[in-house]
Protein backbone atom coordinates (compact mmCIF):
# COMPACT_ATOMS: atom_id res chain seq x y z
CA UNK A 1 0.00 0.00 0.00
CA UNK A 2 1.43 3.50 -1.22
CA UNK A 3 1.74 5.96 1.68
CA UNK A 4 0.55 9.29 0.68
CA UNK A 5 2.20 12.46 1.73
CA UNK A 6 0.71 15.61 2.15
CA UNK A 7 2.06 18.44 1.21
CA UNK A 8 1.41 21.15 3.69
CA UNK A 9 1.96 24.31 1.34
CA UNK A 10 -1.17 24.34 -0.33
CA UNK A 11 -1.79 28.48 0.05
CA UNK A 12 0.64 31.31 0.48
CA UNK A 13 2.41 31.78 3.99
CA UNK A 14 1.62 34.99 5.85
CA UNK A 15 5.03 36.35 4.74
CA UNK A 16 4.19 35.79 1.54
CA UNK A 17 0.93 37.82 1.29
CA UNK A 18 2.63 40.52 3.72
CA UNK A 19 5.32 41.38 1.09
CA UNK A 20 2.68 41.05 -1.93
CA UNK A 21 0.58 43.71 0.16
CA UNK A 22 3.65 46.11 1.07
CA UNK A 23 4.43 45.99 -2.80
CA UNK A 24 1.23 47.11 -3.88
CA UNK A 25 1.00 49.79 -1.16
CA UNK A 26 4.36 50.71 -2.79
CA UNK A 27 3.40 51.24 -5.96
CA UNK A 28 -0.35 52.65 -5.09
CA UNK A 29 1.81 55.57 -3.29
CA UNK A 30 4.40 56.27 -6.05
CA UNK A 31 1.19 56.25 -8.65
CA UNK A 32 -0.55 58.71 -6.67
CA UNK A 33 1.89 61.17 -5.98
CA UNK A 34 2.79 60.65 -9.74
CA UNK A 35 -1.25 61.97 -10.29
CA UNK A 36 -1.18 64.85 -7.99
CA UNK A 37 2.31 66.12 -9.59
CA UNK A 38 0.37 65.76 -13.38
CA UNK A 39 -2.83 67.51 -11.79
CA UNK A 40 -0.44 70.63 -10.90
CA UNK A 41 0.87 71.00 -14.05
CA UNK A 42 -2.63 70.38 -15.69
CA UNK A 43 -4.14 73.66 -13.34
CA UNK A 44 -1.24 75.51 -14.24
CA UNK A 45 -1.08 74.69 -17.96
CA UNK A 46 -5.54 75.67 -18.18
CA UNK A 47 -4.34 78.91 -16.28
CA UNK A 48 -1.80 79.78 -18.78
CA UNK A 49 -3.86 79.00 -21.61
CA UNK A 50 -6.93 80.73 -20.06
CA UNK A 51 -4.40 83.64 -19.97
CA UNK A 52 -3.17 83.43 -23.60
CA UNK A 53 -6.59 83.46 -25.16
CA UNK A 54 -7.31 86.90 -22.78
CA UNK A 55 -4.66 88.10 -24.60
CA UNK A 56 -5.72 87.31 -27.97
CA UNK A 57 -9.11 88.95 -26.86
CA UNK A 58 -7.59 92.22 -25.96
CA UNK A 59 -5.68 92.42 -29.13
CA UNK A 60 -9.09 92.06 -30.75
CA UNK A 61 -10.94 94.39 -28.99
CA UNK A 62 -8.39 97.03 -29.16
CA UNK A 63 -8.15 96.94 -32.89
CA UNK A 64 -11.82 97.18 -33.18
CA UNK A 65 -11.74 100.60 -30.68
CA UNK A 66 -12.44 103.71 -32.34
CA UNK A 67 -9.80 105.21 -31.65
CA UNK A 68 -7.59 102.22 -30.75
CA UNK A 69 -7.62 101.48 -27.04
CA UNK A 70 -7.86 99.20 -23.97
CA UNK A 71 -10.45 101.91 -22.23
CA UNK A 72 -11.38 101.87 -19.66
CA UNK A 73 -8.75 101.92 -17.90
CA UNK A 74 -9.34 99.77 -14.98
CA UNK A 75 -7.53 97.82 -11.99
CA UNK A 76 -10.76 96.07 -11.17
CA UNK A 77 -10.53 92.31 -12.43
CA UNK A 78 -14.49 92.76 -13.14
CA UNK A 79 -14.75 96.22 -15.19
CA UNK A 80 -13.41 97.90 -17.71
CA UNK A 81 -11.43 95.69 -20.76
CA UNK A 82 -12.14 92.85 -18.08
CA UNK A 83 -16.03 92.48 -17.97
CA UNK A 84 -18.32 91.18 -20.15
CA UNK A 85 -20.15 95.06 -20.84
CA UNK A 86 -20.16 96.81 -23.76
CA UNK A 87 -17.78 99.69 -24.39
CA UNK A 88 -19.20 102.76 -25.37
CA UNK A 89 -18.82 102.17 -29.18
CA UNK A 90 -20.43 99.03 -28.72
CA UNK A 91 -17.72 96.70 -28.63
CA UNK A 92 -18.23 94.05 -26.24
CA UNK A 93 -15.55 94.01 -23.37
CA UNK A 94 -13.92 91.00 -22.50
CA UNK A 95 -14.44 88.74 -19.74
CA UNK A 96 -12.63 86.90 -16.93
CA UNK A 97 -14.45 84.23 -15.93
CA UNK A 98 -13.76 82.85 -12.30
CA UNK A 99 -15.27 79.83 -13.39
CA UNK A 100 -13.07 79.09 -16.18
CA UNK A 101 -10.02 78.75 -13.55
CA UNK A 102 -9.06 76.63 -11.01
CA UNK A 103 -10.85 77.76 -7.54
CA UNK A 104 -7.72 78.42 -5.73
CA UNK A 105 -6.62 81.16 -8.59
CA UNK A 106 -6.36 84.63 -7.68
CA UNK A 107 -6.42 87.17 -10.80
CA UNK A 108 -4.72 90.80 -10.73
CA UNK A 109 -5.87 93.27 -13.63
CA UNK A 110 -4.63 96.53 -14.96
CA UNK A 111 -5.64 98.19 -17.31
CA UNK A 112 -4.72 102.01 -19.46
CA UNK A 113 -5.73 103.17 -22.46
CA UNK A 114 -2.43 101.93 -24.12
CA UNK A 115 -1.63 98.72 -21.79
CA UNK A 116 -2.67 96.24 -19.81
CA UNK A 117 -1.69 92.89 -17.44
CA UNK A 118 -3.64 90.44 -15.98
CA UNK A 119 -1.70 88.68 -13.68
CA UNK A 120 -2.73 85.04 -11.90
CA UNK A 121 -1.68 82.15 -9.13
CA UNK A 122 -0.30 79.36 -10.36
CA UNK A 123 -1.02 75.73 -8.30
CA UNK A 124 2.09 76.21 -6.10
CA UNK A 125 0.49 79.56 -4.98
CA UNK A 126 3.75 81.34 -4.62
CA UNK A 127 4.17 81.98 -8.67
CA UNK A 128 1.97 83.97 -10.61
CA UNK A 129 1.80 83.94 -14.58
CA UNK A 130 1.78 87.06 -16.25
CA UNK A 131 0.45 88.88 -19.65
CA UNK A 132 0.33 91.65 -20.86
CA UNK A 133 0.23 94.12 -24.09
CA UNK A 134 3.79 93.59 -24.92
CA UNK A 135 3.53 89.98 -25.85
CA UNK A 136 5.13 88.79 -22.40
CA UNK A 137 4.09 85.38 -21.22
CA UNK A 138 5.99 84.55 -18.24
CA UNK A 139 5.96 83.24 -14.44
CA UNK A 140 6.62 86.24 -11.87
CA UNK A 141 7.66 85.26 -7.80
CA UNK A 142 5.71 87.44 -5.09
CA UNK A 143 2.74 88.93 -5.03
CA UNK A 144 2.13 91.19 -7.99
CA UNK A 145 0.35 94.57 -8.08
CA UNK A 146 -2.32 95.74 -10.13
CA UNK A 147 0.33 97.22 -13.09
CA UNK A 148 0.19 97.50 -16.99
CA UNK A 149 3.54 95.09 -17.46
CA UNK A 150 4.53 91.76 -16.49
CA UNK A 151 7.79 92.66 -14.37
Amino acid sequence: MKKQIFNSSRGFSLVELLIVITIIGLLSTIILSSISNSRARAYDSKIKQQLASFRTAAEIYFGNQVPNSYTPATNSCTSGIFNDVSSANGTPGLYIAAGNLPDFTQLFCGATDSAYALKATLYSGNEYWCVDNKGSSRMIAGTPTSGTFCP
